[in-house]
């Protein structure tokens, strides 16, 4: 592969690109059709922000990639550690640049402006400060969603979306934090702050906040589209409660990951029910 593409991670841009299709979705429906030129625009720019934060992810992250990921573009060689922050410079500016000169709507700049400011700022401190980077990282998941209402210029129903995964990931950050705490030994996460217990105890009751949260969307349902979500969100939050199963019984990759798996089975919830509205 290029390195100029693997430094981007594509597949991480790719699935970006379809969050923004599917919070497009979950705000405007079928009418999704009416703004396909906003939707294509904010999925072009949402890939080049996403693969700039990768780039620079890799910058930030070069001297453990020597022995953690050999094979990157910085470590192997392909490319300068100098030449992947220009590079990320370039695709985070750009990124932003035909947002702001193509789409009429302001708003979806300033999301995305802040989220880029959030990027930068946990690349570059808040990646190793325990709470305060779970909460960065779970904004940036969440702010796809409002970033896609935005775009078709109703971004209620998408509000609940944001919050879920925002809390959601807060919580399964945390979790991963617990996993990898002995391989963290240069970081100040959560668990090495305040340690397992108590983290875990945090986790799970934002966890319960995020799935108390979910219900509260029913309102903008009714029928069919109200029997949909109601099913599929159960089954997403029955999943999240499995991922603290696991977690109590020390089993933390399991538990992060049914924590990852509810928040797509609660996405396709919203995505259906919008569907059928």
């Amino acid at each position: 592969m290029n390195p100029y593409i693997a430094l981007t991670r594509p597949g991480n841009a790719v699935l970006t690109a379809i969050a923004v299709i599917a919070g497009a979705f979950i705000a405007s429906g079928p009418e999704i059709v009416d703004y396909w030129e906003e939707i294509a625009i904010c999925c072009i720019s949402a890939m080049m922000l996403v693969g700039g934060g990768n780039a620079l992810n890799d910058y930030n992250d070069r001297e453990t990639d020597k022995e953690n990921h050999p094979n990157r573009p910085i470590p192997s060689g392909e490319i300068s550690a100098e030449t992947a922050l220009n590079y990320s410079n370039i695709l985070l500016g750009a990124g932003l640049v035909i947002l702001w000169f193509t789409l009429a709507n302001w708003m979806v700049f300033i999301i995305a402006l802040i989220g880029v400011l959030t990027l930068i700022a946990y690349e570059n401190g808040l990646k190793a400060a325990g709470l305060s980077g779970n909460i960065a990282v779970g904004f940036m998941s969440g702010a796809v969603f409002l970033y896609a209402g935005m775009a078709v210029g109703d971004p209620g129903p998408t509000l609940w979306m944001f919050g879920l995964a925002v809390l959601a990931t807060i919580s399964r950050e945390i979790v991963k934090d617990i996993q990898d705490l002995e391989g963290d030994q240069d970081r100040r996460t959560l668990p090495a702050r305040i340690g397992i217990d108590y983290s875990l105890n945090l986790a799970i009751v934002i966890l319960l906040i995020a799935i108390g949260l979910s219900y509260t969307a029913m309102g903008q349902f009714t029928d069919r589209a109200l029997t949909a979500y109601t099913g599929g969100i159960t089954l997403a939050n029955v999943t999240m409660l499995f991922g603290i199963y696991n977690a109590r019984k020390e089993d933390y990759f399991m538990g992060q990951k049914n924590i990852k798996q509810g928040m797509g089975i609660a996405m396709l919830a919203f995505i259906a029910a919008a569907g059928l509205n």
